[in-house]
């Protein structure tokens, strides 16, 4: 569905590219990346509808709470027809039915010995998970992609996309973590060579080491 949207919409869906491929390729070779592919895409569905539907995020508010306020943004109703308001409703109570099944998916991951869902035979379920969240994750981005660009003020401005130099802090931690990367006698720093030579897991990386951070402020303000 992913792919229909970025054929559909080469302009705007063409930097989606890559995270679909990656998501692919997470499912069939390395169901271990699938989450945070995943979570990627999610990302990329926020910062790229959210500022249409003028939908402001709170610093602390999780992928389940972002998801829900772009939900609660958008429009489902079909023009002109009687039970407009019905629509809307009931297409809102579905996305939301099936952005908690990827929220309860996820969290699965995340519970020690279970990365993958529970299985007597660990290897078969591996890959069955990876796709169950995989295309719950499809089905969900593409469908609010294709309402909230269907539906865009237009003139309504692109959204700025952010580059490198905008995640100083997670760059910092990756040069602190990683040391320089030394190339025929140059040196580069590390965050900047992953940026340059796979956003995608930069990206990955970068969501993870985000997630770590509001964690541990959290904790710290539940202490306070």
């Amino acid at each position: 569905m992913l792919r229909a949207l970025i054929e559909a919409h080469p302009d705007r869906a063409a930097s989606l590219e890559r995270h679909v491929k990656a998501l692919e390729h997470s499912i069939e070779e390395q169901p271990a990346f699938c989450l945070q592919n995943v979570r990627t895409l999610f990302e990329a569905a926020h910062l790229t509808i959210a500022p249409r539907l003028g939908v402001d995020f709170g610093k602390k508010q999780g992928f389940p709470d972002r998801m829900r306020g772009v939900i609660e943004a958008l429009d489902f109703r079909i023009v002109n027809h009687p039970e407009g308001d019905k629509i809307n409703t009931t297409i809102a109570a579905l996305l939301k039915g099936v952005d908690d099944t990827a929220t309860a998916l996820a969290q699965l991951s995340n519970i020690p010995n279970m990365r993958h869902g529970g299985s007597l035979d660990w290897g078969t379920l591996e890959r069955q998970h990876a796709l169950m969240l995989g295309g719950l994750c499809d089905a969900l981005v593409s469908f609010l992609f294709d309402v909230a660009w269907s539906r865009a003020i237009p003139d309504a401005p692109e959204p700025v996309v952010a580059s490198y130099e905008d995640f100083e802090a997670f760059n910092a931690y990756l040069d602190d973590e990683h040391g320089d990367v030394e190339v025929a006698g140059a040196t580069f720093a590390a965050s900047r060579v992953l940026y340059l030579m796979d956003i995608t897991q930069y990206d990955a990386a970068r969501l993870d080491w985000e997630a770590e951070q509001a964690a541990d402020q959290d904790a710290e303000d539940a202490a306070a």
